[in-house]
């Protein structure tokens, strides 16, 4: 058996970090994804506390050249209407081969009902295929 290095093609990013949602729009940190071609996002939220008989959250990828993102454009919706209510766990994969250098994930809650309600709620993205040479695998083992 053999365990191939690949932290060179692979990368963590913070694209939310833990903020609480009071259903105003939450913009995430942007990420240079130069040389990355697809990516894991891991969104993870706490239950709805003030007692919401809904609680739904839409989520976006915006991209654009500007490092800044003052060019941002929707790149993708992940989701439109993701029940989180109740505490929970999603990943998505995301082909990035046809977007800008710079990506952000853009969340935004809505909330039925309730008093003050808000959600805890991170996300982390991992970017993978790196399409520029890093140099030849090392190996380890047998």
């Amino acid at each position: 058996m053999s365990i191939v290095n690949t932290l060179g093609r692979l990368t963590a990013a913070k694209a939310l970090p833990s903020t609480l949602s009071d259903g105003t729009p939450i913009v995430g940190a942007v990420i240079d994804r130069l040389g990355y071609q697809s990516a894991l996002l891991i969104f993870s939220n706490e239950a709805a506390s003030g007692s919401p008989s809904a609680a739904v959250a839409s989520l976006i990828i915006e991209d654009g050249d500007a490092a800044n993102l003052s060019d941002a454009a929707t790149f993708a919706t992940l989701e439109s209407a993701k029940d989180i209510k109740t505490a929970g766990l999603a990943q998505y994969s995301i082909d990035l081969s046809k977007a800008k250098r710079y990506i952000r994930v853009t969340e935004d809650t809505t909330y039925t009902g309730g008093t003050t309600p808000a959600n805890q709620l991170a996300a982390d993205v991992v970017l993978f295929d790196k399409d520029v040479d890093t140099g030849p695998a090392v190996v380890y083992g047998r």
